[in-house]
């Protein structure tokens, strides 16, 4: 794809590694992600190295921390690396929260009593969460997007306070606010 320009910022595009018919060319999802991490991390060191002696070289990569090694190679090249968290704050704390183990799958009795938010049942949980089993896969990415994302140089997070008052009432609670502040702040 040809690079697109707007202003001062460039996007550039990387390659899965299956640039003809994308995920569908995968036989599975296993083999998806190996391909993506190889062949996604080679094509963005060479983009860095493409555009380095530019009169704009890359200076900092925001990347989605469902691909994590966008940050390992950020960091290989000495980058400024932002995690760019596209859920809602809230739906991201519940998968932090399997992250660190302190929500357990699978959810054997509700109410859900996790620190910041109101009083959940199951059926509010986000799917990934609420049927654990259904896609054991795509449940491991959601919840592995925290792998290193403490790293990261800056972390940035789709919120809007009016959708989530719950949630960012009172400045959080103790463990949201430091959740927040750790990964998010």
């Amino acid at each position: 794809m040809k690079p697109r320009s707007s202003g001062s910022l460039q996007f550039d595009t990387i390659s899965d590694g299956y640039d003809e018919g994308g995920f569908t060319q995968a036989e599975n999802i296993q083999e998806y992600h190996t391909c993506m991490v190889a062949i996604g991390s080679k094509t963005l060191a060479d983009l860095i190295i493409k555009h380095k002696n530019t009169a704009n070289p890359i200076d900092c990569i925001i990347y989605d921390p469902f691909v994590p090694w966008a940050l390992e190679v950020a960091k290989n090249f000495g980058i400024f690396g932002a995690a760019f968290f596209t859920q809602t704050c809230a739906v991201n704390f519940i998968y932090y929260q399997v992250h660190c183990e302190l929500l357990k799958l699978p959810i054997t009795s509700t109410p859900i009593s996790i620190p910041g938010l109101p009083v959940l049942e199951l059926e509010d949980m986000p799917s990934f969460i609420s049927m654990s089993n259904s896609y054991p896969s795509y449940l491991e990415r959601l919840v592995n997007q925290f792998s290193n994302s403490e790293k990261a140089d800056a972390v940035l997070v789709n919120t809007f306070y009016e959708l989530e008052v719950e949630v960012t009432k009172d400045k959080f609670t103790t463990d949201l606010e430091s959740f927040a502040y750790r990964m998010f702040l």
